[in-house]
């Protein structure tokens, strides 16, 4: 069976061939993938040309966006069975750890897909129950963005445990926040997803042009739409106008900068996004820690996503596909075989949002 992967010293995407898979040893079940989400992080990592490989490989297998089918299970599995639909949780703790997965230091754990564990391209692959989490057959067709989603819920909700502790119980509940979500790509339309599941009022900020498809789709989702060609993030009056919360999902260090001077004072920012190679630039960061200082600002960096992230993934997912079905689906904008996408692989299409591998 062949697999995408990323090679040692290549920033090419390659197919590699595998063997298949062992039948399920105890406590272990084996998965058919079904539908397979492309990542900016996929692309960074070939980008990168040093994927983190497993030991004793020269190639990391990609994949963590994904949908599968349980197709055997292992001796002792009670948890799932033939035929179930599951998301897979991309981290895995080492034994031992005492923290929570998502926060663990790195080092502490593998990411299949990302970080020396390989990933769900393969067709089939093994898999323990802990690590699974059973979907509705009724969000078949969307379930595969939970892992992008969960992403997103982690930013939020983690800034909603800080500011609560910080403003009391009723912060964020009895007087919704102002959102800005920075960026136009698969994160981004996951942060104004989780606000506007919350009914929380929600801009999104970014380079296209109003009457772009992007646009039209996050205004379609209740979000106001605010153009970078208009100017400056930042309004007039910053406490009037301004932000109580920003989701930064570009990675974009002098955006990030830019959006920072537009949270009113007690706000905070959750960053969403990063490259994976920084490089050093001459900022004014004396004014954003100037400007943090007075007005009492929080920022939080956040990556990958707790299990309560996932459950409020698939809760939102259920309550999109009754609230805004065409929307939801619509963020996939392009459906390709396994080995038509090795191009999606290496760049984002023009207005496109998130591109899924169709196996079946």
């Amino acid at each position: 069976m062949f697999a995408i992967a990323a090679r040692t010293e290549s920033t090419e995407p390659h197919l590699v061939e595998l063997p298949e898979p062992a039948a399920p040893a105890a406590g272990q079940v084996l998965c058919r993938t079904l539908q397979l989400g492309v990542c900016g992080t996929d692309r960074e990592i070939l980008h990168s040309a040093v994927p983190l490989v497993p030991e004793d490989s020269d190639f990391l297998v990609l994949g963590h966006e994904c949908l599968g089918r349980v197709e055997v299970v292992g001796p002792g599995v009670s948890e799932l069975a033939a035929s179930d639909l599951v998301v897979p949780v991309v981290r895995r703790a080492f034994p031992g750890q005492q923290h929570r997965v998502d926060l663990l230091a790195f080092g502490n754990f593998t990411e299949r897909g990302i970080v020396r564990e390989h990933g769900f391209s393969a067709p089939r692959w093994l898999d323990r129950p802990e690590y699974l989490l059973r979907v509705d057959p009724k969000l078949a067709e969307v379930a595969v963005l939970a892992e992008p989603l969960a992403v997103a819920e982690k930013g939020v909700n983690e800034a909603t445990v800080v500011q609560r502790a910080r403003l009391g119980d009723g912060a964020w509940t009895d007087e919704p926040p102002r959102v800005l979500v920075t960026g136009m790509g698969p994160i981004a339309f996951a942060a104004v997803v989780a606000c506007r599941c919350r009914d929380w009022p929600v801009t999104m900020y970014g380079r296209d042009a109003p009457n772009s498809f992007r646009a039209g789709l996050a205004e379609s989702f209740g979000a106001r739409y605010l153009p970078a060609a208009h100017g400056a993030i930042a309004p007039p009056d910053v406490e009037q106008d301004g932000y109580d919360l920003v989701l930064e999902c570009t990675g974009s260090d002098e955006l990030m900068m830019e959006a920072a001077a537009a949270l009113a004072s007690r706000g905070a920012m959750s960053w969403l996004g990063s490259t994976r190679l920084p490089q050093p630039a001459p900022r004014n960061v004396e004014r954003l820690m100037r400007d943090s200082l007075l007005r009492n600002h929080v920022f939080i960096g956040c990556v990958n996503s707790a299990p309560r992230d996932f459950a409020a993934a698939l809760a939102d997912l259920t309550l999109m596909l009754g609230t805004h079905p065409r929307e939801i689906a619509a963020l996939v904008t392009d459906r390709v075989p396994p080995r038509d996408s090795l191009d999606h692989y290496r760049r984002r299409r023009p207005q496109g949002i998130k591109t899924v591998l169709m196996y079946e």
